[in-house]
């Protein structure tokens, strides 16, 4: 049996845990030699445990340890990039997620340069949030015939009807209940660690555009100074 590893990558607020259950659950449909084995990734990791056997899923926003990063990169089989307009990441983190200005430009800025870095990879397939495909049935089937998943029709329509909105919140209200869900510490949100569900993904608009609307002018123009070269806006 050998390894294989698909790299779900994502700007902040961009439907990428949506994307990574996609791609999971494909996956264990599919039922690959060796079993499938989901990791997140901020920090240091030792990525040499993504070369036992089996499919590999591995869940980022940026990547602070270069090691690890390069670790990742050099083992990815497939990418699939989620991104969205910055302005509104940094809005949901500070919504949602009660994150101050500051802090959530740092990591939407980091999550950007990466993403920036590898959307032209010949491995990555990007999707863009404001596009709505996380509400498009042609998007699993597109998804899995870039990841090479080879389900039918019918296996695909009900992954992805099963992470339609309303079957997704309904399952972050069993949290709860859940064995093994862990607490963040500062939010108090809880995390589901097989899913990366958190009960701050529930309840939320999906509006593009609220930065409009709750970031101040300078937020505004702090963002598109230190990201317009990465990101192109639209008004």
């Amino acid at each position: 049996m050998s390894s294989s590893v698909i790299w779900c990558l994502g700007i902040y607020a961009s439907a990428s845990t949506w994307a990574f259950n996609l791609v999971r659950e494909m996956a264990l449909a599919a039922g690959p030699a060796g079993g499938v084995s989901p990791h997140f990734c901020a920090g240091a990791y030792d990525t040499r445990r993504l070369d036992a056997p089996g499919l590999h899923i591995v869940k980022t926003h940026e990547v602070s340890d270069a090691a690890t990063l390069a670790g990742i990169e050099a083992r990815a089989r497939k990418i699939l990039m989620t991104v969205r307009d910055p302005r509104d990441a940094v809005a949901s983190m500070m919504d949602y997620q009660k994150h101050e200005f500051a802090h959530a430009l740092a990591h939407v800025e980091a999550a950007v340069r990466l993403c920036a870095r590898l959307a032209g990879d010949p491995r990555a397939l990007v999707l863009n949030y404001e596009s709505g495909f996380a509400e498009r049935p042609a998007t699993a089937a597109a998804i899995a015939a870039h990841l090479d998943c080879a389900l039918g029709e019918a296996e695909t329509t009900r992954i992805f009807e099963a992470l339609r909105r309303d079957k997704v919140e309904a399952y972050i209200a069993t949290l709860p209940r859940i064995p093994g869900v862990l607490q963040e510490r500062v939010s108090g949100d809880l995390l589901d660690p097989r899913t990366h569900w958190h009960s701050h993904h529930a309840g939320r608009s999906g509006e593009s555009g609220r930065w409009r609307r709750t970031l101040t002018q300078d937020q505004v123009a702090r963002i598109t100074g230190q990201l317009g070269g990465l990101y192109i806006f639209k008004d």
